[in-house]
């Protein structure tokens, strides 16, 4: 009884060490085909690194014609292309989604890193900043706004932030300048009674003709189809607002960054972007 009791013991212990053994093999196959799909990710079939990059569709054309300038690179651009509000490349880069994008301003990220304790940084040299200006299609200045006009604004903090101060630039309001970023509740003197309308920074030129003036970067009003160059009053301030490739921090340094960063600075790079851009978007060093 004895003896049958431990030749059933003996052959448990075989049957789990041949299941854990099994086992063992299983995690190392999928280890390695883990690994492998991971380099498939980061290489295609030319041998060469794949950098996903994100734009919008104000941005698309830079990735197109960067991409263009690094051909001969090491290194293939995948652009990954957004819709809707402008804080998704961001948030994706953040989570490790992409490598890098082209589509904020410098205290856009800045403002996104306080709020979400990230640590995304602008790549220099900058590559260009956008013009930003006051249109209407019911007036030709801004003394024949009414009292009680509707001017619609982009609404993330950032942004409204620069648009208040523009409108204070104008003479139509008043803010509290101790503040950092100003919001809408932070306006002390508005003596047209001027009702602001906040929408999405994408979708703000779509309100042109529902209000008496919007705020709204040139390039968004051509993209619209619309008149740009016809902007009622002009952002005096547009090269503090500098835009360029956005990464991690911790990748800055990467070779790829360097080939990406080196690609704008080119003649060709140039001439292509403003030909494209139309002055709408302005070269850095320009």
């Amino acid at each position: 009884m004895v003896k049958k009791r431990n030749l059933m013991g003996l052959a448990v212990i075989l049957i789990l060490s041949f299941l854990l053994s099994g086992c063992g093999g299983n995690i190392n196959s999928q280890n390695d085909a883990s690994s492998r799909s991971e380099k498939e990710k980061v290489t295609n079939s030319e041998g060469k690194q794949v950098v996903k990059i994100g734009c919008m569709r104000i941005t698309e054309t830079i990735i197109d014609i960067i991409t263009e300038e690094m051909a001969d690179s090491e290194y293939e651009i995948e652009k990954v292309m957004f819709d809707g509000t402008s804080n998704i490349p961001a948030t994706a880069l953040n989570d490790g989604s992409i490598d890098g994008f082209v589509v904020n301003h410098l205290q856009w990220v800045e403002v996104f890193n306080e709020k979400n304790g990230s640590n995304l940084k602008m790549v220099e040299p900058y590559v260009y900043y956008f013009k930003n200006g006051v249109y209407s299609s019911k007036y030709d200045s801004i003394d024949e706004l009414p009292d009680g006009a509707q001017v619609a604004i982009p609404a993330d903090p950032n942004n409204m932030d620069r648009s208040l101060r523009l409108l204070q630039r104008m003479g139509l309001i008043k803010i509290d300048e101790e503040k950092k970023l100003c919001n809408i509740v932070d306006i002390i003197e508005n003596p047209k009674n001027i009702e602001l309308i906040e929408t999405e920074i994408t979708a703000t030129v779509k309100s042109l003709y529902d209000v008496d003036m919007i705020i709204s970067g040139a390039n968004a009003m051509r993209l619209a189809g619309e008149d740009f160059n016809n902007s009622l009053f002009d952002d005096p301030v547009d090269k503090e607002f500098p835009i360029s490739l956005t990464v991690r921090e911790e990748t800055e340094n990467q070779d790829w960054v360097k080939v990406f960063m080196e690609a704008t600075q080119t003649e060709s790079f140039k001439n292509k972007f403003n030909e494209h851009y139309k002055g709408t978007f302005i070269l850095f060093d320009n």
